[in-house]
């Protein structure tokens, strides 16, 4: 029989199925008069052939067709080359010699009127997975091309409606069950939750596979180069997650899908810079601190943290000097930071300054004795400046209580890395090092 006209389905390859099941729902319908084409087609008829340009074929199947139907899914508006390709759909077919208010349909399954993206929100909206949405949208192609079919085809097609919809609505009922999961708030704060019961019961190592279900609900693909953001709070607790599990380059690529959110917040540029020096990036740490002064110039000498970030870049590009001139701007805003002083007090050390540092860790002792927090941080503090000050039996008895805490594997490894530098700059022998990792590990 005669071809009358051709519709072409733009969709993702996700959503495959629901396009299988309208293309067979308008052949249900329309029998052989009409020729679907989309990507995921099958058919030599109607399918995009090996090699063949992928952008030319789409503007000319949307030249061709008499109506461009556009998918849209939870899968499918977090997809921003689909969303590129309804785009290019909608402007094809505006530019088409029979262009018409008509001709780019919009089919929505799964999603609410206000989720639908603009352009196409402005566009009359059929729900394709609701029975009165597809009967309105075959009884409009019907309509369409009543002018080129015969009398008898359009009575059949008529006749062939209703079971045809009844098909194609279990079709598609059973493609979307099957469907990702749309990023809702109460979906975002169960992974959140999840990901937070991770890190409380200590099994960060496990982050690479529950990230993988998380993509796996949310419809990503594992390996996927550009990965659309879901949500800053799921993207902060993965950046995390990653670093504490020593994964630098994953958790630099998760927080700055947090920071797309959130551009300026300078928290997340931290921790960006964090992952980065971890991960023994310095130029792209460096990029973040500049970042950070375009946002505030005041950020260094105000803030404690944002002053450990510059100066620890400052440290390994050997730029002591620097480093120490950063801790002591900060210092002035934040005298009783022992923090500062701790690592103003290394950076001396590691510039030969002994005496200059002696003085540091001796004001951080008078600020730590008046303090009511004890925590392994504030004993690893007290410990080095002990070791500096020449009190190695202090210092040992701080590293006993550091042990009597039961610290994490990873804060070991790190107090245990300081401690290896006290030890050198401080010229003395390995069996030094040696008796403090004992006291440290309550041996």
């Amino acid at each position: 029989m005669e071809k009358i006209g051709e519709v072409f389905i733009s969709h993702t390859h996700a959503d495959a199925e629901i396009a299988h099941a309208l293309s067979d729902a308008i052949e249900g319908v329309f029998g052989d008069q009409i020729i679907t084409s989309y990507s995921t087609k099958k058919e030599l008829e109607g399918g995009i052939k090996p090699g063949e340009d992928w952008f030319r074929w789409i503007v000319q199947r949307v030249s061709a067709a008499n109506i461009a139907v556009i998918l849209l899914t939870p899968t499918s508006i977090q997809k921003p080359w689909v969303l590129w390709e309804a785009g290019a759909v909608y402007g094809a077919g505006i530019a088409s010699k029979d262009a018409n208010p008509r001709k780019v349909r919009p089919l929505v399954f799964k999603l609410s009127d206000r989720q639908v993206p603009s352009p196409l929100a402005g566009i009359q909206i059929v729900k394709g997975d609701e029975r009165y949405g597809i009967e309105q949208f075959l009884s409009d192609l019907i309509d369409d091309f009543q002018p080129f079919m015969e009398k008898k085809c359009l009575v059949d097609a008529g006749k062939r409606l209703a079971p045809t919809v009844e098909v194609y609505l279990n079709r598609v009922q059973k493609a979307l069950h099957d469907a990702p999961l749309l990023p809702t708030e109460a979906a975002i704060q169960e992974w959140c939750e999840r990901l937070d019961k991770l890190s409380r019961e200590n099994r960060l190592s496990e982050v690479g596979y529950l990230h993988d279900w998380l993509n796996l609900t949310f419809g990503r693909d594992r390996d996927e180069r550009y990965p659309v953001p879901i949500d800053i709070r799921l993207h902060r607790r993965l950046g995390d997650a990653y670093r504490a599990a020593k994964i630098y380059d994953t958790a630099a690529q998760e927080f700055t899908l947090a920071l797309e959110f959130a551009p300026r917040d300078i928290f997340l540029l931290r921790s960006l810079g964090l992952a980065y020096l971890d991960g023994h990036h310095q130029k792209e740490a460096a990029d973040v601190i500049n970042r950070i002064a375009e946002l505030d110039k005041d950020a260094f000498s105000h803030n404690v943290e944002c002053a450990g970030l510059k100066g620890r870049l400052q440290r390994e590009c050997n730029d002591f000097e620097g480093a120490a001139e950063t801790y002591r701007t900060a210092l002035v805003l934040n005298p009783a930071s022992y923090y500062l002083l701790d690592v103003l007090g290394q950076t001396l050390l590691g510039l030969g300054k002994i005496s200059d540092a002696q003085s540091i860790y001796r004001r951080a002792s008078q600020i730590l004795d008046g303090l009511a927090e004890q925590n392994i941080w504030t004993y690893a503090t007290r410990a080095v400046a002990s070791l500096v000050l020449n009190d190695e039996t202090g210092a040992m008895h701080y590293l006993g209580k550091i042990a009597a805490l039961g610290p994490a594997p990873d804060d070991l490894t790190r107090i245990e890395g300081g401690l290896e530098r006290i030890q050198k700059w401080l010229n003395l022998e390995t069996t030094a090092f040696e008796r403090w990792c004992v006291a440290l590990k309550g041996k």
